[in-house]
């Protein structure tokens, strides 16, 4: 027999590190890696592995795929243990939280919880609300563009106080006094004073504008050259 002290031991788990949980889908195949380090000696019987589904041993072997092997040191004082287990999901029952045990010390746990197809219908749904929505703002800025811009500049002011522009639009209108009033009685204090836009008018900006420059100076007549005397 074995001294205590020695081949009983703890191993020292290199896999899993901690808890895992893991969500597979029905009828795929998952792999659990076990592997630990155990201490080893002249009398200590080799380690062996064992599989544990929700604190109990497996049962049906048909749902299970099992691959061992070991590593023994040159000094023969450790043993590297490593247990694959696949688990082939292919009822509700086969999902659980699955353990490997070595000298009676049981590993972290791989849960396995059933990712059902809930989930991915969800985010399709929510990435075509997304997209809906986005086609949505698109659409309403192309047709109600003008719109949402004078609600803005109404609200806030000038959308662009520095854009370069000398004017945003050109009004061209006949010499008539109907024409002369609607422009600038009508049309230029509604467009200049309210919306803050800035008109080409052709009265004002194309000709002189009338009354703002005084009369042209009359040049006056310098002095008299005298003529040059025949020689």
């Amino acid at each position: 027999m074995c001294g205590h002290g020695l081949c009983d031991r703890a191993p020292a788990f290199l896999s899993p590190t901690g808890n895992q949980a893991l969500g597979p889908t029905l009828g795929s195949i998952v792999a659990l890696n076990c592997t630990a380090w155990v201490v080893s000696g002249p009398h200590c019987p080799l380690p062996s592995v064992q599989w544990l589904k929700d604190r109990l041993p497996l049962g049906d072997g048909s749902h299970y795929d099992l691959r061992e092997d070991s590593w023994v040191k040159d000094n023969l004082s450790e043993v590297l243990v490593s247990s694959v287990l696949g688990v082939n999901l292919t009822r509700a029952e086969d999902y659980g939280a699955f353990t490997c045990s070595i000298r009676n010390v049981s590993s972290s746990s791989f849960t396995l919880w059933r990712a059902g197809p809930a989930g991915h219908v969800a985010a399709v749904l929510i990435s075509l609300l997304v997209l809906l929505a986005l086609l949505l703002a698109a659409l309403l800025y192309v047709k109600c563009r003008l719109s949402v811009l004078r609600w803005y500049q109404d609200a806030c002011g000038e959308v662009e106080m520095n854009d370069g522009k000398l004017y945003d639009a050109y009004v061209s209108y006949s010499d008539s006094p109907e024409d002369r009033k609607f422009v600038n009685f009508i049309l230029k204090p509604h467009l200049e004073r309210r919306r803050g836009y800035k008109l080409f008018l052709d009265d004002r900006d194309l000709l002189p504008r009338a009354g703002t420059a005084g009369p042209a100076p009359v040049p006056r007549p310098g002095p008299a050259l005298p003529w040059p005397r025949p020689i």
